[in-house]
């Protein structure tokens, strides 16, 4: 579990204060600047081939700049509590086969046996988001496997399902293990270069693992494969699933790295509204706001929002703060935090509420500040809730 839950607060930049944009200047100039050297020499060639030749590499560095700039607004959306999930019952079966069919060409191609092993089970999800996870792990297996073989499958753990992708890549240092899931961290050692993205595959996977309540981790042996492994709330039967080995065991997913043995039960991370201390300041959405954290499990305490209310707040801090946006700005609520920091204790992590449109056009936020915008529904605010926490 310590190091399941390691892996998704790695999900956070080196620099929490750091404009995703300004994190990632550097590497969107790149394709930019191959762009302009490809049309200067585009206008200086007479040669049909070499003509193609430059097309194919315009229309790969325009590729490039665009799944860059998707990847960047996507995760700028789940850090600002735009993306909500709408969890339902899945027969992962039938997601299994979905996402084998966007990659078993593309291992075919590069000569790496994909296997699938279905497991009968379904699962409380979202299905939009499992995919792009699932996705996101097999990209990256895709990237970092020379040869050999790259499996999915799942299996029962009591209350929870277990999705694994398994490959028998080059591996991950132990060192770097902890940082891969961080926004623009890079490894060195990819088999495929050309294929090599902006660092925010793994990101985006653990943030919307932490939006859904799930878990993400990986283990891995040098020179040997990884294991990521995401854990899932198990569900009853779905419509159309199949009855598969063992109640879902995937008995034979290993083989890639070591045994399972080796890698133990995953448990599920506890609640982390239980018992927590949550400080709601009074707004419109106060009261409502209230109730919804109570029947999570929190302790709810309150306040009227002005800088003297949110200093003897922050005199014995929170582990989360919900206020009005406008409110928390007018009581000096940024500077609070800083004075929290600088006296060595944990800063809370806060949660704003803003009417769309009303400060959208505010600067980056600093350290753990989240925005969820009105009208307030229960399931984002929980979502929001449980991500601002695993980020603190």
């Amino acid at each position: 579990m310590d190091q399941a839950r390691s892996n998704q607060e790695a999900n956070q930049g080196p620099n929490q204060g750091q404009s995703l944009l300004l994190g990632a200047e550097h590497q969107l100039r790149q394709p930019l600047n191959a762009i302009s050297l490809l049309i200067g020499e585009l206008a200086q060639t007479d040669s049909a081939h070499e003509r193609d030749a430059i097309l194919e590499d315009l229309r790969y560095a325009l590729g490039l700049s665009n799944g860059w700039l998707d990847a960047l607004v996507e995760l700028e959306k789940l850090s600002r509590g735009m993306v909500s999930p709408e969890l339902r019952t899945l027969a992962l079966d039938e997601v299994f086969a979905r996402v084998k069919d966007d990659f078993a060409e593309r291992f075919a191609a590069q000569g790496i046996a994909f296997r699938v092993v279905n497991s009968g089970l379904s699962v409380q999800a979202d299905p939009v988001l499992l995919r792009r996870i699932l996705g996101a792990l097999l990209d990256n297996a895709a990237k970092f496997t020379r040869e050999g073989k790259v499996i999915l499958g799942g299996r029962r753990r009591g209350r929870f399902a277990r999705v694994e992708v398994v490959d028998s890549g080059l591996g991950i240092p132990v060192e770097d293990q902890s940082r891969i899931f961080r926004p623009f961290y890079r490894l060195e050692n990819e088999v495929r270069p050309r294929e090599r993205g902006l660092g925010l595959g793994l990101t985006l996977a653990g943030h919307m693992a932490i939006l859904c309540g799930d878990s993400l981790e990986v283990d891995s042996k040098l020179g040997r494969g990884s294991r990521f492994s995401l854990t899932l709330k198990a569900s009853g039967k779905a419509p159309g699933n199949k009855p598969g080995k063992g109640e879902g065991a995937a008995t034979d997913l290993g083989g890639a790295v070591s045994s399972d043995a080796a890698f133990g039960d995953v448990e599920m991370p506890l609640n982390p509204l239980q018992e927590a201390d949550v400080a709601v300041f009074d707004n419109a959405d106060a009261q409502a706001v209230r109730d919804h954290l109570q029947s999570w499990g929190a302790h709810v305490r309150g306040g009227t929002i002005d800088a003297q209310g949110l200093a003897e707040s922050l005199e014995d801090p929170p582990v989360l703060v919900i206020a009005d946006m406008a409110d928390f700005d007018a009581a000096g609520g940024y500077d609070q935090l800083a004075a929290v920091r600088q006296r060595g204790a944990p800063a809370p992590a806060v949660v704003l509420l803003s009417d769309r449109g009303k400060n959208d056009s505010a600067a980056v936020l600093p350290g753990p500040v989240h925005v969820l915008f009105r009208p307030v529904k229960p399931a984002q605010l929980r979502a929001l809730c449980l991500y601002a926490l695993a980020q603190r």
